[in-house]
């Protein structure tokens, strides 16, 4: 079956589904508005027309040199063509709203494939009654299907669900048992936290603040990663680094810049937990990734994968902007080895069934039978 991403770019959170789709011998293909940098197209390589000419001008006079290309989209005629000669069985959508979202949207309708669009939105989130019309005219006008990662409470049933959304979980690579760190060294647990330095919604001196509380009480090793490449970013990296020097931390604590993203796996695989603490964080793929790993995760009660972590089971959920029990929380896991190795058996447990290549398909799978009638391989 001929399967088409429409999105802003090819992200990295992406590869596991396109992996998934290959391996169960479907055809996929990657329409993109930019092509970034540092992407791997080792498994499809994604295609960005030609920008169009009105497209240029309404990014001039309203993007005033932004970089996210919203309002992107290729020569109508151009697209047109395109999409005839590829012809898909199914299109999916990112952020259905955009121009360039809007005008593959049309297109897949008038060749009559099927459509799923796709948003990082809390399925179970509060709607005004103008939002609830809008996406239900939108699903109704496309005959679509509407499918995202996230939903506030990880209960199996879909009683007050929109119609036609669905939850379907974003997938990461899931290791075997016998990769994941397993020991502890003599300088206790390793916890790694991940987040832009520049961002100060992501708590990096919260966390900080956190282990100054801990560190007289257990042995232990940090390391925080980050995105470096801007002055903005370098600025607090540098506040962040004084930080760690200021409580006297900086023996236990490691500041990495720009991680490439092929080196990502050995830096979950050499710790022990992770550390999320940012507040109001849309989706990180970051906690799902951790899981993979066997990582017990502490996150907020504003992080979109939230509902991934059950409370004592593969991690923690707490307040936002808490350092109480952030410090509690990490401090429980810290104290004792045997429950920590058990939290890692059931976080990896719990990856496998709900965050894994084949977790997805399953799901996708029971979307487009529901939505579609179409039997997809198994």
């Amino acid at each position: 079956m001929k399967i088409l991403f429409v999105a802003p770019r090819y992200h990295t959170n992406q590869v596991e589904i396109i992996k998934i789709l290959l391996k169960k011998n479907h055809e996929v293909f990657f329409h993109v508005a930019c092509i970034g940098s540092t992407e791997d197209h080792s498994l499809v390589k994604p295609v960005c027309y030609k920008q169009s000419k009105l497209s240029s001008l309404i990014e001039k006079r309203f993007d005033k040199g932004r970089a996210n290309k919203r309002f992107y989209f290729p020569g109508t005629l151009t697209y047109w063509r395109a999409m005839k000669q590829l012809r898909p069985q199914i299109v999916v959508i990112r952020d259905p709203y955009k121009l360039f979202s809007q005008l593959a949207a049309f297109f897949a309708l008038l060749i009559k494939a099927r459509i799923i669009f796709y948003t990082q939105e809390d399925m179970l989130r509060t709607r005004s009654r103008k939002t609830r019309l809008k996406q239900q005219f939108t699903i109704g006008f496309f005959k679509a299907a509407w499918i995202t990662p996230i939903k506030s409470s990880n209960s199996a049933g879909e009683k007050g669900w929109p119609r036609h959304m669905y939850h379907v979980p974003l997938p990461v690579s899931i290791i075997p048992e016998k990769a994941c760190r397993k020991n502890i060294s003599d300088e206790g647990p390793s916890i790694l936290m991940i987040g832009k330095y520049h961002q100060e919604r992501k708590k990096h001196m919260l966390f900080l603040q956190a282990l100054d509380k801990l560190k007289h009480l257990y042995p232990f090793r940090a390391t925080i990663a980050g995105e470096c490449a801007s002055e903005e970013q370098y600025t607090r990296f540098m506040k962040i680094k004084a930080a760690t020097q200021d409580m006297k931390l900086n023996n236990r604590v490691e500041l990495k810049q720009n991680v490439p993203f092929n080196q990502m796996p050995a830096l979950y695989a050499s710790h022990n937990i992770f550390v999320l603490p940012a507040v109001d964080e849309p989706y990180s793929i970051s906690v799902n990734e951790a899981l993979a790993y066997g990582l017990p995760v502490i996150c907020t009660d504003t992080c979109g994968t939230r509902f991934n972590i059950n409370n004592g089971e593969n991690g923690f959920v707490i307040k936002s902007g808490s350092l109480e029990e952030l410090t509690i929380s990490l401090g429980s896991l810290l104290s004792n080895y045997n429950k920590l190795d058990q939290m890692r058996q059931k976080t990896l447990q719990y990856a496998r069934e709900h965050l894994s290549g084949e977790a997805f398909y399953a799901r996708f799978a029971q979307v487009t039978h529901e939505r579609f009638s179409i039997i997809m391989n198994r």
